[in-house]
């Protein structure tokens, strides 16, 4: 019989993180990675507003395997093309929370 963290570690990969269910497959950093956005979390504060100007913000949830390291904020992370921001960065039973941003502020 398997502990909870290994059952918790095939619902992760089986469940949240299939592309028919919870995530979409995003290019990161020159690889395709399965990901969540969760703008619910954010508690509708998806624009951050800055010396008068709006920045996207955006908060997702990728698998700990799938990237070489936990980011750290203030590093650039290329999501589908365009340059984000790691503005908050946790790491959570193989799960990254990374709240990211356009700028580094």
């Amino acid at each position: 019989m398997s502990n909870f963290k290994e059952q918790a570690e095939i619902d992760i990969d089986k469940t949240f993180f299939r592309k028919d269910e919870f995530a979409e497959e995003v290019i990161i950093d020159g690889k395709p990675v399965p990901l969540i956005n969760d703008e619910e979390m954010l508690n509708g504060k998806s624009e951050v507003y800055a010396m008068g100007l709006a920045q996207g913000e955006e908060l997702i949830l990728v698998r700990a395997k799938d990237l070489n390291r936990l980011p750290q904020p203030g590093d650039q992370l290329n999501k589908a093309g365009k340059k984000w921001y790691v503005r908050h960065a946790l790491s959570e039973s193989g799960v990254y929370i990374l709240r990211i941003g356009k700028n580094t502020k």
